[in-house]
């Protein structure tokens, strides 16, 4: 079984061209997630697992799973310890 991340709930978020913004603590802490970041973000929707948004990132940049997976993992890190993923 993989392992699953949705968005946190106490969050507001949009999208402005590629990048998303996402403004928690009303305003007191902001993200700015580039293109790639911006993909990992929307399918942590909890129901999709790491290994499928690794394959996503693949087909949509043409990379290694290997490459992929390492910035997969490495944006889920930052989003988890920035408490806007679970």
């Amino acid at each position: 079984m993989g392992k699953y991340l949705a968005q946190s709930k106490d969050i507001i978020w949009r999208r402005i061209g590629d990048d998303i913004v996402i403004i928690k603590d009303g305003g007191i802490s902001t993200h700015v997630l580039n293109k790639t970041a911006s993909l990992i973000w929307e399918m942590c929707d909890g129901n999709t697992d790491i290994g499928k948004i690794t394959s996503n990132i693949c087909k949509r940049f043409e990379v290694s799973y290997e490459e992929a997976y390492a910035d997969v993992n490495a944006t889920v890190n930052i989003l988890t310890n920035a408490n806007i993923l679970k």
